[in-house]
């Protein structure tokens, strides 16, 4: 393949794979008009000023219902974000950098030096008169079952600690922000005033269930990519089988150790097998003639050729 046809092949490709995402695109627009058209409808402002206020009344409610909502999307975002900046930090650690099959070749101290000097400097060098020794010190640690027990209890207990006071910070955080973002509404104006104010609110209810539209698109996809990453890393790590040991057991072992010592249970396997007999087919053999007369029959030939 030429050159000229593979940047051909290459814009091709990248025109196409651009108009699939102008597709998207514009496909995700269609779906978020249809979604603001269908929940966000507008208002009937033709009613008296008591009807105004209760319309005022439930999109003050509704924009609390869609901000809180947006809140909680927003926290999921942040921490889906942070959960996948630690599964690539993971993949990278897993796949590293390669290292080249090496074959391993054993050199003593002398033909090392030999091949690093050349062949007319000889030195003789025992790098084990240079060595330490070390002694190995053999610690015991005791350690009792109970305290195991006792130190993973009180380590559960403080973990536990801190998620109700991690639950309680985020609780109070976020009802911090609906206070100040979400605060009561004033109906004491007129009938245009309300108006108004129910327009007011109408519009930014549409912009809140926008963000709150474009936040869960958002978590579908952080989703889907923790997942891909996921699977990455246990395609990465692979499945280790353990290790177990072989253990040859007799059928009385087997038996005994199921049925337990009360229970003696002697089992001969070879009784309970089938003894088949071999059956020796014996084969026709053919009618064996009398060797007389095969040497008369060849004598004849032979007279019969000499003759010729």
């Amino acid at each position: 393949m030429t050159s000229s046809r593979r940047h051909h092949l290459k814009s091709l490709m990248l025109q196409i794979a651009a108009s699939w995402i102008e597709q998207e695109r514009k496909d995700i627009e269609a779906a978020k008009e249809a979604y603001m058209a269908e929940n966000c409808p507008e208002p009937d402002l033709s009613g008296d000023q008591a009807a105004l206020m209760e319309i005022c009344k439930k999109l003050h409610a509704a924009i609390d219902k869609i901000d809180d909502v947006r809140y909680d999307a927003e926290a999921k975002v942040q921490k889906a974000d942070k959960e996948i900046e630690d599964l690539k930090l993971k993949v990278v650690e897993l796949a590293g950098v390669k290292k080249p099959a090496l074959k391993k070749v054993r050199m003593s101290a002398d033909a090392m030096l030999q091949a690093l000097l050349g062949g007319k400097h000889k030195v003789t060098m025992d790098l084990r008169a240079n060595l330490k020794q070390v002694k190995k010190e053999v610690k015991e640690e005791v350690v009792n079952r109970k305290t195991r027990q006792d130190v993973r209890s009180l380590i559960l207990q403080i973990a536990q600690n801190w998620l109700d006071q991690e639950r309680k910070e985020a609780e109070t955080a976020k009802q911090a922000y609906m206070a100040e973002n979400c605060p009561a509404p004033d109906l004491s104006g007129d009938q245009n005033a309300l108006m108004e104010y129910c327009k007011k609110l109408h519009g930014l209810i549409d912009k809140l269930d926008e963000e709150r539209y474009d936040i869960e698109a958002k978590v579908q996809k952080t989703d889907k990519e923790i997942e891909d990453l996921k699977i990455k890393v246990v395609d990465l790590i692979g499945v280790k089988k353990p290790a177990l040991k072989k253990v040859r057991m007799s059928a009385d072992t087997m038996l005994k150790a199921l049925l337990g010592t009360k229970h003696t249970v002697n089992m001969e396997l070879r009784s309970n097998l089938k003894q088949v007999k071999k059956e020796v087919k014996e084969e026709p053999t053919e009618a064996v003639g009398d060797w007389r007369k095969n040497i008369e029959d060849k004598a004849d030939r032979k007279k019969m050729f000499e003759s010729a």
